[in-house]
């Protein structure tokens, strides 16, 4: 009897609801639908705005992760490379050479003692990254300067280790392996991590080996920039190598952060969103460019990360949107006679979105507000027509303006590796070779950089890119050969400055720097009609399709091989006003051939 009496009830609750509904006012109703419709809409863009927030969250943290990455990147890079200059000091020290070189027995000789023991002192006092120097010579005798120890050296495993042998094989270069196998052991502090750079030294002017260096840099200068960099986002960082080892172990190392880095840590550069034991971490990765190592940094992911301002304007704009579109359906459903002209508008808006920006016709003898409404609407067409014309013209003059400037930045390191190799040559006092490779150099320079002046003749040009491999040949042993075929005609004709070396240089480092043996690289020019034809080829390591089609399509980072293939291309374009400009055609092993098209100017 109780549950009938409850559903009587209910009944008549319904009844009551329904007569109520009768009898309220239109505009009653439409405000109680809106209502209905306002709360639906903001339940649905609660849902909407919790999803979008976590991605947006998500993508704040990765950028910022991998710009934290590449910044602590640049100051490893500085540290192994101020590490790298140091090791040079040792290596063309005059003193250190004539001591080593008048060693002839496992006896040590006093004044080489003191002679080694005064250039590694100098070198531990100028570098703050170095905390010791070891060098063994040729009779198993070794030379050690540090600045806290003990440390052990076990000098009859050297020959064994296999960062011996990679040091034979880099023939004087520089390598970077982790700790020293052995070699060297502290007994105090048995779990010590660092890292050594190794190389041979060599006399340098008969080239014989003389001696071993190793050079200590401790896991601690390391992890001082890991702390430093890593309290803004309360993040952690290490380098590990592609089998799981830690070469730097994060900085306040916890164990329960391997699971997210070993996760990740044979992926590409980039970063990932991963989770374990219900936290989610972004872990952001970038290759060293030392062996198989890796840097990678993981920042623990934070809803509350988005700014207050940003969440409450996105609201703001779901909600106005949402309930724009439930009262326009609201108006449509009361009345017929708004709906049509309105589906009409509806569809010639849908047209514009679709690219065609074509006005509505408007009846002059009408005054209502969807006639009024057309004329807005058109005067928004001529509007957005005029601004799309200006935002192009403004793009075309940004995007020349940036290609410009990535196109002046000659590449700072062909300077230093040229000076690098000047200096060498002074230190030998091969002053010819010297003097050759400073000429060489200052050509380049001048005709590059040509007065500031964007064009220069197709003479020049050749110039230019003649004493870029008068360097090239000095630094690699003359592995380069270059051959012209140049119209003389065209000779004295302008084109764009620095259209064909980027194409060259990157034909000799990509091409032929590491093919075995000697390269050639072909310039050929020739006018047809209105436009100059240039084809560069080579006969180097070539390039896959898939790597041609990177290239054309713009998909290339800033130092990886083929960028200045394609800022060429978007120089060419630019200034030419010619749509595809550079036609690539290669084949893996067998070499490279680029096609360019330029106006007679």
């Amino acid at each position: 009897m109780e549950g009938i009496r409850t559903k009587m009830q209910g009944g008549i609750t319904l009844i009551k609801a329904s007569k109520f509904l009768k009898s309220i006012k239109i505009r009653t109703k439409v405000i109680l639908l809106y209502i209905s419709v306002l709360i639906l809409s903001l339940l649905l863009t609660y849902g909407i705005f919790t999803i979008m927030s976590e991605r947006q969250i998500e993508q704040e943290v990765g950028e910022a992760a991998m710009q934290t990455v590449s910044a602590l990147k640049g100051n490893l890079d500085f540290i192994f490379e101020n590490v790298n200059q140091f090791s040079d000091l040792i290596y063309f020290d005059k003193d250190v050479q004539s001591a080593l070189s008048k060693i002839n027995s496992s006896n040590i000789n006093p004044h080489v003692q003191q002679t080694m023991q005064k250039s590694m002192v100098n070198m531990l006092l100028s570098g703050d990254y170095i905390s010791g120097v070891f060098i063994f010579d040729t009779y198993n005798n070794y030379y050690n300067s540090y600045k806290s120890g003990p440390i052990s050296v076990n000098k009859d495993i050297i020959k064994e280790t296999y960062w011996y042998q990679k040091t034979k094989e880099a023939e004087g270069d520089v390598v970077f392996i982790h700790k020293s196998e052995d070699v060297l052991t502290f007994p105090t502090k048995k779990d010590k991590n660092y890292i050594s750079l190794v190389r041979e030294i060599y006399d340098v002017d008969t080239y014989d080996e003389l001696a071993t260096l190793l050079i200590i840099v401790d896991e601690e200068t390391i992890q001082d920039y890991f702390e430093e960099v890593g309290k803004k986002y309360n993040s952690q960082f290490c380098i590990v190598d592609s089998n799981n080892n830690y070469i730097i172990r994060p900085n306040g190392y916890d164990k329960s952060m391997d699971e997210y880095i070993f996760q990740y840590s044979k992926d590409e550069n980039g970063y990932r969103t991963l989770e374990a034991d219900r936290n989610k971490m972004i872990v952001a990765m970038q290759e060293l460019g030392i062996g198989d190592w890796k840097l990678i940094g993981t920042i623990p992911l934070n809803l509350n990360n988005i700014s207050v301002s940003k969440a409450y304007r996105t609201w703001i704009v779901l909600i106005i949107s949402l309930n724009l579109f439930f009262i326009f359906a609201c108006s449509v459903a009361l009345t017929n006679l708004i709906f049509k002209p309105l589906n009409r508008v509806q569809k010639h808006m849908k047209m514009v979105q679709g690219g065609k920006l074509i006005q509505m016709e408007v009846n002059e003898k009408h005054s209502d507000e969807i006639n009024d409404l057309k004329k807005v609407f058109n005067q928004m067409v001529d509007a957005i027509d005029n601004l799309i014309s200006e935002v192009k013209k403004e793009e075309q003059i940004i995007a020349k303006n940036e290609l410009d400037i990535i196109q002046a930045q000659i590449n700072p390191h062909f300077l230093y590796n040229t000076l690098d190799a000047v200096s060498a040559l002074a230190l030998i006092e091969d002053n010819e070779n010297c003097l050759k490779m400073t000429q060489a150099l200052g050509n380049f320079y001048r005709n590059s950089l040509n007065s500031g002046l964007d064009l220069v003749s197709i003479q020049d040009e050749m110039e230019c890119i003649e004493s870029y491999i008068t360097i090239l040949n000095m630094r690699y042993d003359n592995k380069i050969n270059m051959t012209y075929d140049v119209e003389e005609d065209i000779k004295e004709l302008k084109i764009l400055k620095l259209i064909l070396q980027p194409i060259v240089e990157n034909a000799a480092h990509h091409g032929i720097r590491n093919k075995k043996g000697k390269g050639t690289i072909s310039i050929k020019g020739y006018r047809d009609e209105d436009e100059v034809i240039f084809i560069v080829t080579d006969d180097g390591l070539g390039m896959s399709e898939d790597r041609i089609h990177e290239i054309v399509e713009g998909k290339i980072q800033k130092e990886k091989s083929g960028f200045g293939l394609y800022s060429s291309a978007q120089r060419i374009s630019l200034y030419y006003g010619i749509e595809k400009p550079i036609t690539i055609t290669s084949e893996l092993g067998n070499g490279t051939e680029i096609t360019i098209r330029v106006k007679v100017i």
